[in-house]
C-alpha cells in the first residue's frame, strides 16, 4: 500500500476513493462501452493536476480495451471506427497543446456544455436518418481528439454518433470500445513524448488494474439484462449527469 501511495504521490483515503472510482466507473463502461475516463477525471481532479490525472485515465482505459474488445469484436463498424481514428490522429496533439496551455477549468465547461445540450437533443428522439460518409466521421474523430488530448474525455461526440446511428446500440456499444482503444494508444504516445507520463505512471496505474476488470465483468453481465430502448436513454442520461457534474465542479477550481 505504501509503494502505491508513493507513486501516486497520495494518501490512503486518496487511494481509497481512486478505487472507488475506479470500480464504479469500470462498471458503467462494462455496461455501456463508455464512462471510465469522465468518472475518474471528476474525482483524480480534486487531489492532482488535469495533466497527471490524464496520464493514468489514459492507460486504464487501454486496459480496459484489450480486456473487453475480444467479446464485442464482431459487432463493431470498423469502416466507422477507421475514419474516426484518422480523425482523432490529426486533432489530438492540438488538444494535447491545449490541455498545457489553457486553463483546464475553461476546457473542461466548454466541452461539458456542448455534451449536454447534445445529450438533450438526443434524449428528445433525434437521431440520424443515414451513416455520415467519410469526412463528416472524420470531422467528428478530429473534435474528439482534441477533447481527448486535452481532458481523456473525447469520448462524447463518438458516443453521440454511435447511439444516434442507425445500426443500433449493440453495434454503437461494441465500436465505441474499439475506438477507445486506438484513440488512448495515441493520445498515450503523446503523452509519452511530452514527458507527461513514465514507467512510474503505467506501474501504478497496473496496480488498480485488478479492481477494473472486477467492475468490467460487472458491467457486462448487467449489460445483457437491459432492453434496447432504455438501455439508449440510460446511456443518453449518464452523460448529462456527468457533463452537468463536470461543469459544477470547473466553476469552483
Amino acid at each position: 500500500m505504501e509503494i502505491i501511495a508513493s507513486l501516486f504521490d497520495s494518501t490512503y483515503l486518496e487511494l481509497f476513493f481512486i478505487a472507488a472510482a475506479i470500480l464504479l466507473g469500470s462498471i458503467l463502461r462494462g455496461v455501456s462501452g463508455f464512462g471510465f475516463s469522465m468518472t475518474l477525471i471528476v474525482v483524480m481532479t480534486l487531489f492532482m493536476p488535469p495533466a497527471k490525472a490524464t496520464s493514468y485515465i489514459l492507460l486504464w482505459e487501454i486496459l480496459a480495451s484489450i480486456v473487453h474488445l475480444p467479446f464485442v469484436w464482431r459487432q463493431v463498424q470498423w469502416k466507422t471506427v477507421q475514419w474516426l481514428t484518422v480523425g482523432v490522429f490529426l486533432g489530438t496533439p492540438l488538444g494535447v497543446a491545449l490541455l498545457i496551455y489553457v486553463p483546464a477549468s475553461f476546457m473542461t465547461i466548454s466541452i461539458n456544455v456542448t455534451v449536454i445540450i447534445l445529450s438533450l437533443i438526443m434524449l428528445k428522439g433525434y437521431s440520424l436518418s443515414r451513416h455520415l460518409n467519410p469526412l463528416e466521421t472524420t470531422g467528428t474523430g478530429i473534435i474528439s481528439g482534441i477533447i481527448n488530448g486535452a481532458s481523456a474525455n473525447g469520448g462524447p461526440p463518438v458516443i453521440l454518433l454511435f447511439f444516434s446511428s442507425p445500426s443500433g446500440v449493440a453495434a454503437g456499444r461494441a465500436s465505441v470500445i474499439a475506438y477507445f482503444l486506438f484513440t488512448d494508444l495515441w493520445a498515450s504516445a503523446i503523452f509519452v513524448q511530452q514527458d507527461l507520463t513514465n514507467f512510474n505512471t503505467l506501474l501504478a496505474a497496473l496496480a488498480y488494474t485488478p479492481i477494473m476488470v472486477v467492475g468490467l465483468w460487472i458491467g457486462s453481465k448487467l449489460y445483457g439484462k437491459i432492453e434496447e430502448n432504455r438501455f439508449k436513454k440510460m446511456v443518453i442520461s449518464a452523460l448529462i449527469v456527468i457533463s452537468s457534474i463536470s461543469c459544477i465542479r470547473a466553476f469552483f477550481v
